[in-house]
């Protein structure tokens, strides 16, 4: 059980609803960090990470060494591009979230509110980012948690976790399910949120992280209402250069020196958990999982097979669970919906890459389907975004 936090509340300004000032403490309490250029630049030191493993991290292989070092300009290249345009933003806001199995230690997340001065407790949704549980930060998806506050009125986290090779399985997937826990019980008086009306996303590995926290959540009072899962990896028991290729899968690649990295998580796990649903989710039972869940597929993605296996199976259990339940008043709510939208010739990623190399109508619309899934749920669920309410009448 978490400590309380203690939360004063300010006048509202310009509509916006009033946050609650997070103590500046530590063991069991959030932390807020200040706003500016020096938690900035630490989150783009974290971009990096990849560097300091590499130099840093005890008894880790050559082979892993190299490829890190390797890896750390390039990351660092390329999530610039994503993350400098929010160096100074205020979008959002910076805390750091006890874990409750590694005590002393907290993680970092991103804090979405809508521009409301709406009294009313709004929608949770719970974000993780990807990096193949190599590297990655929450800012890489500030976009994405910006339209989603925007598009659905909901108070959106983006969450972190340790990365490997430091920290191989179980370490992200309790981090993650830690951070959740921490903010559901604090959701309500901390950011007017409702707990019980809670719907998680992932991207990458991060949808692998997000099946986790709903796992864990599955017997709880406050299980995820849907998921939205984009190039979700769901069977790490195999390696990744032993998946099967798809159709239009690149022929060469010259990054693929680094997709070793992507196993190092995993690696250690493989031969004594192999059968653990949190590892691979393709082994979890459906009534473990969200009711309703969104699967954003790239169709040249290495996880094609193992993802639309993954579908397939939800969707005829859920077949099953469906035709054993009554006919009550709130069975559209509580019934199983599976979804999977295929993407022809895209590759995991994709939705990252700049409009000259992919279809940016294939973008806006597996967008656009992202957030009106959300919205459906939020609105069986009793919720309406006044926004999309007034742009449409």
């Amino acid at each position: 059980m978490f400590v309380s936090v203690e939360v004063e509340r300010t006048r509202p300004d310009r509509g916006r609803r009033a946050e609650p000032q997070i103590g500046w403490g530590r063991g069991t309490s959030a932390v807020a960090e200040p706003a500016g250029f020096l938690p900035a630049m630490a989150a783009l030191l974290q971009c990096i990470r990849p560097i300091y493993d590499a130099l840093f991290c005890p008894g880790l292989p050559f082979q892993y060494r190299w490829r890190l070092l390797a890896l750390g300009p390039i990351n660092a290249l390329a999530y610039s591009f994503k993350w400098l345009p929010w160096v100074f933003s205020r979008s959002y806001s910076v805390v750091r979230l006890p874990l409750a199995r590694s005590p002393g230690r907290s993680s970092r997340a991103l804090i979405f509110t809508p521009e409301s001065s709406s009294r009313s407790l709004r929608p949770l949704h719970i974000h993780v980012h990807g990096g193949g549980f190599i590297g990655g930060v929450p800012e890489l998806d500030n976009a994405f948690c910006k339209r989603m506050v925007e598009e659905t009125g909901a108070v959106v986290a983006s969450i972190s976790y340790r990365l490997a090779p430091r920290y191989p399985f179980p370490m992200a997937h309790q981090d993650a399910q830690d951070a959740a826990a921490y903010i559901l019980e604090h959701a309500e008086r901390l950011w007017g949120a409702n707990p019980k009306l809670l719907t998680l996303s992932g991207c990458s590995v991060g949808s692998n992280l997000a099946l986790a926290i709903s796992q864990g959540l599955a017997d709880s009072n406050t299980p995820a209402k849907g998921a939205l899962m984009i190039d979700n990896p769901v069977d790490l028991r195999i390696p990744p250069w032993e998946k099967p290729r798809p159709p239009g899968f690149p022929k060469s690649d010259p990054l693929a020196f680094i997709v070793p990295l992507f196993d190092v998580y995993a690696e250690s796990a493989r031969s004594q958990r192999s059968d653990d649903p949190l590892l691979n989710p393709i082994l979890a039972d459906i009534r473990t999982l969200p009711r309703k869940m969104l699967f954003i597929i790239a169709g040249a993605d290495i996880l094609l097979h193992e993802v639309t296996t993954f579908v397939n199976r939800l969707k005829k259990d859920a077949v099953v669970l469906n035709s054993q339940r009554d006919s009550s008043a709130d069975s559209n709510s509580t019934s199983y919906e599976i979804e999977g939208m295929v993407f022809d010739n895209m590759l995991h990623g994709w939705l990252d890459l700049p409009s000259f190399i992919i279809d940016e109508n294939l973008r806006t619309q597996a967008l656009d389907a992202s957030y009106d899934f959300i919205r459906r749920i939020h609105a069986k669920n009793g919720w309406h975004n006044d926004k999309k309410t007034k742009k449409e009448t």
